[in-house]
């Protein structure tokens, strides 16, 4: 990855010249935070939290609800408008969405990809167990009131399938970050009501490209994070492109307490075998990245490592952090916590960050679920850039 040392709008300085917790802390002051959602049983349940600013000028905040925990039959995917960005919010309301005959009633919402005026939404159904798991497409073309029938989401992204994430290239290429799973048991993982749920195993890791604004799709990679055909845990990729081009993948894995990350020097086209662990830790959910600018990158991340051999629990999943990186992520000189622990005690998990950044580079806005029943609204002030 190049190494370009990006120096500060203000004062000249290249980024190993400035105090990085002087200046995380004086933006802190300019943070935003907003309760959104707030569950209540019988239909407490908040995940996959994502804010989508539409071509109306309104945001939008996706997530999945419905029942008191994941996966019900009753979890469907629910969502509120801010038109004021994001000071106040509406009512959460179900995404009115055409299920195919034969698909589980269970929704999830996987992405929402604006592109051209137009938002595409990966759609994830199955029975309320994980079976009969297939990805969809739905558009919309109306700042996200009505979408259209669902599709089959593209190739083997419709089977066992995760697409969450995606990014425009440099050179207009449309690309999504996917994790899919080569088979799944129902032998190992019962819930607290005492179903069975289907466990899915071997994910495999990769990209769609469209080169023509997601008429088509082309798949790469099938990158693996454990040498263990039956490993059992949420890959939930993410992606970046560098200053050379290089796309940059990070990768959750739940067993070793770190992000895992595979690197594409050829555009997204070929990708390692095998994923290699960093040095950002992580434990056991999902971070994500974002470009501002060359090579500068933002990470969301819960940096509590969890260790070797632990399974991932919910307490580990804090502080919420903001790290950013100037030289293609080799490292993270500024490191600040945005929340530090959930409102429900020490029991509750910060979970799902998913955002975007805003047209002047001044704000990361993004969503997070606090314990899996509060959907939280973040306006993250970023450090003056270049």
């Amino acid at each position: 990855m190049t190494n370009h040392s990006s120096p500060d709008a203000a004062s000249g300085s290249s980024a190993a010249e400035i105090d990085w917790s002087a200046r995380a802390a004086e933006d802190a002051r300019h943070d935003v935070i907003t309760t959104v959602f707030e569950g209540i049983s019988p239909n407490k349940m908040a995940c996959h939290t994502m804010i989508r600013p539409m071509p109306d000028g309104s945001w939008v905040m996706f997530m999945f609800g419905g029942g008191d925990m994941e996966p019900m039959p009753e979890n469907r995917v629910i969502h509120s408008r801010s038109t004021d960005a994001g000071k106040t919010w509406t009512q959460v309301e179900p995404v009115k969405l055409e299920i195919p005959p034969g698909a589980g009633q269970t929704t999830l919402n996987a992405e929402v990809m604006m592109h051209r005026g137009r938002a595409t939404m990966f759609v994830i159904t199955h029975d309320g167990t994980f079976a009969n798991w297939r990805q969809w497409m739905t558009h919309s073309d109306d700042s996200c009131h009505t979408w259209s029938s669902l599709e089959p989401a593209p190739g083997n992204a419709h089977f066992y399938t995760l697409i969450w994430g995606h990014i425009v290239t440099r050179d207009g290429q449309l690309m999504l970050p996917f994790q899919r799973y080569l088979f799944t048991d129902t032998s190992s993982t019962r819930i607290p009501d005492g179903r069975n749920v289907t466990t899915p195993r071997n994910p495999r890791n990769g990209v769609l490209i469209s080169a023509d604004d997601g008429k088509t799709w082309t798949t790469h990679g099938s990158i693996r994070i454990s040498p263990n055909d039956g490993y059992h845990g949420w890959a939930e990729n993410n992606i970046v492109e560098l200053a050379d081009g290089t796309i940059a993948m990070i990768i959750r894995n739940d067993h070793t307490g770190v992000m895992y990350s595979a690197v594409s020097t050829d555009g997204g086209l070929t990708w390692p075998a095998m994923a290699t662990p960093t040095d950002i830790p992580n434990p056991g959910t999902r971070a994500t990245m974002y470009s501002l600018g060359g090579d500068v990158v933002a990470l969301l991340n819960d940096p509590n490592p969890t260790p070797p051999g632990t399974p991932p629990h919910m307490p580990n999943r804090k502080p919420l952090s903001l790290w950013i990186s100037f030289e293609g992520m080799k490292t993270w000189p500024y490191q600040r916590v945005l929340v530090a622990h959930s409102a429900y005690g020490p029991g509750g998990g910060l979970s799902y960050p998913d955002s975007f950044v805003s047209e002047d580079r001044k704000y990361l806005h993004f969503a997070f679920d606090d314990n899996r029943r509060r959907a939280v609204y973040v306006g993250a002030r970023l450090p003056t850039l270049p």
